[in-house]
Order: structure tokens, then sequence, then C-alpha cells
């Protein structure tokens, strides 16, 4: 009987395992690949995140409420003061051009108060420039114009409006045009303060020879003769 032969010893090859390797380890990602505790602990990370931020704001914002002096009640020194300086509502009368020119238009507003008639003034004309509400009513001020300063005199009821540059390097120029600025300007003041006498208009805090070329501003107007 012949000798074993060497290489008849030699395991066989078992290319079984060595295929079932692959499918073994890619079955095996699966599982590594999930994190279920990483996820719990980025859901608990957020949840205490958002505790912290929602109490960081709950402090601030009583802080800001309660006030450098540490109460709502601090707050009614100042607005008691503020009723006693008259500060509430007034009713104004704003006069604008018709569409067409062929008269004008008075609309009644609520405005701001503080019972001081520069302050008062200076509103009635904010609302003038910012324009009408009223359906067929235009605006005779230019696009930008905006009131500046106001200064009354009691002794002889006479005061300075200073307006914004826009009212003459925006007007669109011409008489009527022209006129119909000083209108809106000298009746909105008229009906508002009967106590004005004298109204002296200033451009930019300079006194200026003309509107746009036409109407005179170097002189002193008379309110109520506009009416």
């Amino acid at each position: 009987m012949a000798p074993d032969d060497p290489q008849d010893k030699q395991p066989p090859e078992r290319p079984e395992e060595t295929a079932e390797v692959g499918p073994v380890q890619r079955r095996a990602r699966p599982h590594t690949a999930r994190r279920p505790r990483r996820g719990r602990g980025s859901l608990l990370f957020f949840w205490v995140s958002l505790v912290l931020v929602i109490l960081v704001g709950a402090v601030v914002l009583y802080q800001h409420t309660r006030g450098p002096r540490g109460g709502v009640a601090d707050q009614i020194g100042p607005v008691e003061a503020q009723l006693e300086t008259g500060t509430g509502d007034r009713a104004v009368v704003l006069v604008f051009p018709n569409w067409d020119g062929t008269g004008y238009v008075s609309e009644e507003r609520q405005l701001p108060s503080r019972d001081r008639l520069e302050d008062d003034l200076l509103a009635v004309m904010g609302a003038l420039c910012a324009g009408p509400t009223t359906s067929g009513a235009v605006s005779a001020i230019p696009a930008g114009t905006r009131p500046l300063a106001a200064f009354y005199d009691e002794k002889n009821g006479s005061v300075v409006l200073d307006f914004s540059r826009e009212l003459v390097v925006n007007h669109q120029g011409g008489s009527a045009a022209e006129n119909a600025t000083l209108q809106t300007i000298l009746k909105t003041i008229a009906l508002n303060f009967p106590e004005v006498q004298l109204c002296t208009l200033l451009v930019d805090g300079a006194q200026s020879e003309t509107l746009a070329g036409h109407l005179t501003l170097d002189q002193p107007f008379q309110p109520r003769r506009w009416l």
C-alpha cells in the first residue's frame, strides 16, 4: 500500500467559508450602524438646552418688565407726570386741494397733543405733509417735505415754522401749484391755531426768497387772511 501523499494530508479548501465571510460581515454592519443610545443622548441634550433657553428668556423678561427700581408701581410716576402735561388727542382739520384744482377739502383727524402750540403745530404739519386720506383730495406739499421746528412768540402771536429743503427743491413750480402749497399750510394753521396772527416760513433753517420762483416767502403771512 503506497504511503500517503503529503498533498493528500493538506486540509481541503473551504470555499464555502470564504464565500460566507462577505455576507456575514455585511449582515453585521447594520447592527454596528445602529446608534440608539447616541440618538437618545442627542434628544436629551436638545430638551435640556431648550429648557435652559426658556429659563434664561424668562429671567430677562422679568428683569425688563420689573424695571431698574423693581416694580410696575415705579412706572406710575412718569405716566402721571405725562398726563399732567396734557398729553392726549385733539381734533384737527387738515386742508387739501381737490384733484381737479377747483377747491379745497377739509379732512378731520385725531392727533396726539401735548398742550403746547409748537409741538401740536409740528404734529399737524407732519400730518399735512403725509397727505390726505379723503378720496378726491391730493397733496400740495412736495414729496419728502417734513416740518423741522416751530417757534411761537406768545406776546405778538407770531410763529416761525421751519420746513425741510424738499419744500423748495422738490416743488413742481408754477404759480397755481405754489399758491396751493401756501393755501394748504396757512389755512390749516388758521383753522387749528386761531391765536397765531403771523407766520414766517423757513426752509432748512433759512429764509427763502420764493417758494419756486413765483410766490415770495421773505415776509410773514397772516394765516386768517387765507381762509
